[in-house]
């Protein structure tokens, strides 16, 4: 019954995308005349800059009111059924404290912060700029000012490669590509890619309005499963058929936008506007179907960087399995291994930020410690409360 039921949600999803696709084709979501492409450091303080931004601010508001639309329908229905509304908000007093941040949170976001300026702007302002390594996060090949190259395009175009580039380029293509997943592995994820700082954004901004997120559960990620194998179906597969995954992927509304550069959205300014939204009341949700997330994730073994666990310091509270983002449970009900590390794990600590026991969890880098748990670190936001109630 179950897996009959998966088949049909599979099938729904994938209808559902190729009639996106058929209709984008016809109907684009935004579309720039071809001599639009350029861009330079003159044009970034000039009216045609604004116009680049024409999409990202129809994206943007579509958002907004799409978020508006999402809260308003989830209280009417809350107050129909007569239940209490305080409970999906963290405007009441029971709200739990904040906790001091820690350095590795300002680290991380210090480092995406930069790194996405400089993806997004350093070659055009610095004059950053190599061709011959290939980064494999979601920043947009589609900038063509950035910092260096990106592997997404020839993944997902695998023609180009072989056909456009010589064979000397073509070998430092894989070498930079896998030298780069190998020693970093999902740490990108957490803390280069522009998309994942695009997320982390908006549930800040979440935070901020003080507004209930979607608690998620097994059921919902669960759900995210045939969403991203038909995403990685359509990433390495598409190129093949003559087909351009960059019509679907969200990440062009972002890098190239930004950088000046007039890019023509399909599928992917449809798309970018559900992870906006969903990204607002679930965090990291497009990380739960990235098709290069996946590809990074594959060689999480051979990866420098580890999240080790104490299980005998662990006291089964599910506090972690809580605060993570991508929905890993074995982080939580792993008993007896020491490596905890999946395929899965975007490295952003939120799970070892979270735990209440000393040395429970800790981010490693070729066995050395980096970030770890720490009673102390959770407490400090109830000692603070306290000292307020005092005072």
């Amino acid at each position: 019954m179950r897996s009959r039921k998966r088949i049909i949600r599979t099938a729904v999803i994938c209808i559902v995308f190729f009639a996106l696709s058929y209709f984008a084709l016809y109907l684009p979501f935004y579309k720039f005349p071809p001599e639009s492409y350029g861009t330079s450091l003159k044009k970034i303080f000039s009216v045609e800059y604004i116009k680049t931004l024409i999409p990202l601010f129809i994206i943007t508001g579509v958002s907004v009111i799409g978020i508006a639309l999402v809260i308003f329908i989830r209280n009417k229905l809350l107050n129909k059924n007569g239940r209490d509304i305080s409970r999906y908000s963290s405007r009441g007093k029971g709200k739990a404290p904040r906790q001091k941040p820690a350095v590795f949170m300002i680290v991380r976001w210090v480092i995406m912060v930069l790194f996405s300026f400089m993806m997004i702007w350093g070659g055009l302002l610095f004059g950053l700029r190599s061709t011959n390594i290939s980064l494999p996060i979601f920043s947009c090949p589609a900038n063509n000012v950035q910092m260096t190259e990106t592997s997404c395009y020839f993944l997902s175009h695998p023609k180009d490669l072989f056909t456009e580039l010589p064979i000397k380029n073509i070998i430092i293509f894989f070498v930079s590509t896998l030298l780069f997943i190998i020693l970093l592995g999902r740490v990108m994820c957490g803390f280069l890619c522009p998309m994942g700082l695009v997320q982390d954004i908006m549930d800040k901004i979440r935070k901020k309005t003080k507004t209930k997120g979607i608690t998620p559960n097994e059921k919902m990620y669960a759900a995210f499963k045939p969403i991203k194998w038909f995403m990685i179906l359509l990433f390495f597969g598409i190129g093949f058929i003559g087909g351009n995954f960059c019509n679907f992927c969200p990440a062009i509304t972002v890098s190239p936008i930004l950088a000046g550069i007039g890019v023509s959205l399909y599928v992917s300014g449809f798309l970018m506007i559900l992870i906006l939204i969903g990204s607002f009341f679930k965090r990291r949700l497009f990380c739960n179907i990235c098709p290069l997330g996946y590809l990074v994730g594959l060689f999480h073994k051979i990866s420098p960087f580890r999240i080790k666990k104490d299980c005998t310091a662990c006291t089964e509270c599910g506090a972690c399995y809580e605060a993570c983002p991508m929905g890993i449970k074995t982080i939580y009900t792993e008993r007896e291994k020491a490596d905890v590390t999946e395929a899965n794990c975007i490295m952003c600590g939120e799970c070892i930020k979270c735990c209440p026991e000393d040395n429970a969890l800790s981010l490693t880098c070729a066995g050395k410690k980096l970030y770890t748990a720490s009673r102390k670190n959770v407490m400090s936001g109830y000692a603070s409360k306290k000292n307020e109630v005092e005072i």
